[in-house]
């Protein structure tokens, strides 16, 4: 608990830093950050002034910036993720681009490695209803937190792929092959079995900026 504790303290001294000595206004830039990530948003060729003045007040506080994870990225051609978002130019339904937000494909990677070892072999020996009820709350858990942007691809990537790993699962907790998808439709997962379902989210288009 020690860690997070420190890195905002640390960061808040950062933030005042950066705003007492007027950086914000020199550079019309403005930092958003959670714990020891953030990210500077700033207009168009201020970037490389930005990150040096970051890095210098960084070192100043004894603080070490991960230069792997630290990048200037130019919206709209280029992207960034934050906190489990990519944030770029995204295009709707009907072809107009807009700046917005997805899960990213590491968060997706991530929520799926989860899915897969909820439904192991090692769990063989549980109840289905057990298994379920695991597989809900980490579903719930994501998509509370999933729920901004554009979120209907990766929610479907999810869903399809709990369904095939709870299938899989228990056919070979039954000792038999194959998918489970005839012995286990999605009617008696979700009615029967209690699934939890991603929410279907509208388009977030009417709230990103163009």
């Amino acid at each position: 608990m020690a860690s997070p504790l420190l890195a905002n303290l640390y960061f808040r001294r950062f933030v005042r830093a950066w705003y007492e000595h007027g950086y914000y206004r020199l550079l019309d830039a403005h930092v958003v950050n959670y714990a020891d990530d953030l990210v500077i948003c700033c207009r168009p060729g201020n970037g490389a002034a930005a990150l040096k003045i970051m890095q210098h007040l960084m070192t100043r506080l004894g603080l070490t910036v991960n230069q792997r994870k630290t990048r200037i990225a130019c919206l709209p051609g280029e992207s960034f993720d934050f906190l489990g978002y990519t944030v770029g130019r995204f295009y709707g339904k009907d072809g107009r681009a807009f700046i917005g937000t997805e899960p990213s494909r590491k968060a997706v990677k991530r929520i799926i490695e989860r899915i897969h070892d909820e439904t192991a072999r090692r769990w063989n020996l549980e109840t289905v209803g057990k298994r379920v009820d695991e597989l809900n709350a980490l579903l719930r858990g994501w998509s509370g937190y999933f729920n901004q942007g554009r979120v209907n691809r990766a929610y479907k990537v999810i869903q399809d792929h709990t369904e095939s790993r709870l299938r899989r699962w228990m056919m070979r907790r039954r000792g038999m092959r194959g998918t489970g998808y005839c012995q286990y439709p999605n009617k008696y997962l979700y009615e029967t079995l209690g699934l939890y379902k991603l929410p279907r989210r509208p388009s977030s288009v009417a709230n990103a900026k163009a």
